[in-house]
């Protein structure tokens, strides 16, 4: 199983150029266990006047590593 890296979307206004991705510092071991920290995490930043939404979210980082050849040709 792979871990699991909390990130939120925060936006200042109702227009998408308002928002930014932020990512938690740490890592962990369930989905279940990463949308509760992405949940208490949006939830402080929403306390802030400055912060119109705050969404949690998370995102599996996988055990498996392509090898050098599978790669695609950079851009």
């Amino acid at each position: 199983m792979g871990m699991w890296m909390t990130i939120i979307l925060l936006c200042s206004s109702p227009y998408a150029q308002s928002c930014v991705v932020i990512t938690g510092n740490e890592l962990v071991t369930t989905k279940e266990r990463c949308f509760e920290e992405s949940r208490k995490k949006a939830n402080s930043a929403l306390e802030s006047p400055k912060v119109f939404m705050a969404l949690p979210l998370c995102q599996i980082i996988p055990e498996i590593i392509l090898p050098e050849t599978t790669k695609g040709v950079d851009l």
